[in-house]
């Protein structure tokens, strides 16, 4: 049989994972997460949870058809409600929406179950989600900019423990170098772009934000100042953001 090949995003994600962790894979799907990390000798153990029966039906399909019946626990869960505590150490939570995914996150408790470091993967509202995160004090470790079949896809891995550095901090101090903006902006640019992707001038990121440029430039042709003065505004503070992140490459 072959070997379980990911979509890049996914693929993203599991290179995230450090060695032999106990994993959560919330929103399994069809398994095919779980079966790459054992396949890849990445996880110890997995326990591969969904909302949903008939995914789990085919995960468990695939699940023994690669032989990892003893590896990978199948479970039906609402998010981590199923997870017992100390079963995992990484969660990962990939293809869902931004808002969805902090509403496990809340209800899940991953500090009391255990977890220590998250994988998250969200379609939307990373503003928000990337906010959510620092205000809930898992920092960010480390992020991963994909594109894949024309768009572009976000991957973060983020730390539940005490005494992880802030990388919020370092780009503030980087942005303080090249521009006197307060703290306020520069964590606003954070929870947009991703602190650790700026930090490391990623060049996925950067494609993603000469394209997400010309894009503000294409609505404001379209938009008239009287009538959309609100979206107007927001759209060149977008810009104004851009244009500082893409400075920082040069």
């Amino acid at each position: 049989m072959n070997n379980i090949q990911l979509s890049k995003r996914l693929n993203a994600a599991c290179e995230m994972v450090s060695s032999k962790s106990r994993v959560a894979d919330v929103g399994t799907d069809h398994g095919f997460v779980p079966i790459y990390l054992m396949e890849n000798h990445i996880a110890e153990h997995v326990v591969a949870m969904d909302v949903n029966e008939g995914p789990l039906e085919r995960a468990t399909i695939h699940v023994k058809e690669y032989g990892f019946e003893n590896e990978i626990d199948i479970r039906l869960s609402d998010g981590l409600k199923e997870l017992l505590p100390e079963e995992a150490d990484t969660l990962i939570c990939c293809g869902m929406g931004g808002l969805l995914m902090m509403r496990i996150l809340e209800e899940g408790t991953p500090r009391e179950k255990g977890i220590r470091h998250m994988i998250l993967q969200p379609q939307s509202d990373l503003f928000g989600f990337r906010k959510y995160l620092h205000d809930s004090k898992f920092y960010i470790e480390d992020e991963r900019e994909i594109f894949e079949e024309g768009k572009y896809y976000t991957a973060m891995k983020a730390s539940t423990e005490n005494g992880v550095e802030d990388p919020y901090e370092k780009a503030w101090e980087l942005f303080q170098a090249e521009d006197s903006m307060d703290r306020e902006r520069a964590f606003n640019i954070c929870h947009r772009f991703g602190p650790t992707l700026i930090l490391r001038r990623d060049e996925v990121l950067k494609n993603y934000l000469e394209h997400e440029l010309e894009l503000c430039d294409k609505i404001l042709l379209k938009l008239s100042e009287n009538e959309h003065s609100d979206r107007m505004r927001d759209i060149i503070n977008k810009k104004n953001d851009i244009s500082f992140v893409l400075s920082l490459y040069k």
